[in-house]
């Protein structure tokens, strides 16, 4: 047998080995249920948050483009951007940050932390949305699987894995190569309704309890490779 991450996953290897189809599952990666829902801005702010690697890939430059032009759309709101990662191109998009957020949006790059400092940041500071603008993806992101355990809503570009995760009940789907004006009109969308916000929150705490518990998808997997071995 040949387990996959994602439906994206097996499907890719599907199509290249028909002949091998009885052959490949979908077995999801999980997160822990971590104890808490991440709450709302309630003061003003529309915080957003992403969390990866600072390579060209995961498009950074882009999304930093959409957040600066949403809050040139809408002067009168404040925002803030928290980026959780690092990497050789860091330098470079917080000097085009100083260049291009307006003075209504305000951006910081953490760095590398620990997996539980990101998780506390949940728990401890609002978080309204996370985002996910990757060219590619080969899985179903755990960063993204995170943010849902948290009851976070999610916008992230329909590549790999991530329209899995990501529909219009718990966030938005960009297309797979957005414009700075679609990123902005998403964030838009989800910052200028309230009410919607809220029940996207609700819808990512289901996605996560159905289908990324990793104490439900660990011990179904350890009864699966079990069986395998019985037969």
């Amino acid at each position: 047998m040949l387990f996959f991450a994602s439906d994206a996953g097996k499907n890719h290897f599907r199509d290249r080995y028909p002949e091998f189809i009885s052959k490949f599952e979908t077995a999801h990666l999980g997160i822990d249920d971590p104890g808490f829902i991440s709450s709302s801005s309630d003061d003003g702010v529309f915080r957003i948050i992403s969390c990866s690697y600072i390579v060209p890939v995961k498009r950074l430059g882009l999304l930093l483009d959409g957040i600066a032009t949403a809050a040139r759309l809408r002067p009168e709101q404040k925002f803030e951007w928290i980026h959780f990662g690092d990497g050789k191109g860091r330098r470079s998009l917080e000097r085009k940050m100083s260049r291009k957020f307006p003075f209504n949006v305000q951006g910081r790059f953490v760095g590398d932390v620990p997996n539980h400092e990101i998780m506390r940041h949940y728990q401890n500071h609002p978080c309204d949305l996370f985002v996910n603008v990757s060219e590619t993806e080969g899985g179903a992101p755990v960063s993204i699987q995170e943010a849902i355990s948290c009851g976070i809503p999610v916008v992230a570009t329909s590549v790999g894995g991530n329209p899995e995760i990501v529909s219009e009940k718990n966030g938005l789907l960009l297309s797979p190569d957005p414009t700075p004006e679609e990123i902005a009109a998403a964030l838009l969308k989800i910052c200028d309704n309230p009410s919607l916000s809220a029940e996207m929150r609700k819808e990512s705490r289901l996605v996560w309890r159905e289908s990324y518990n990793a104490d439900i998808n660990f011990r179904s997997f350890a009864e699966r490779l079990k069986s395998i071995g019985k037969s």
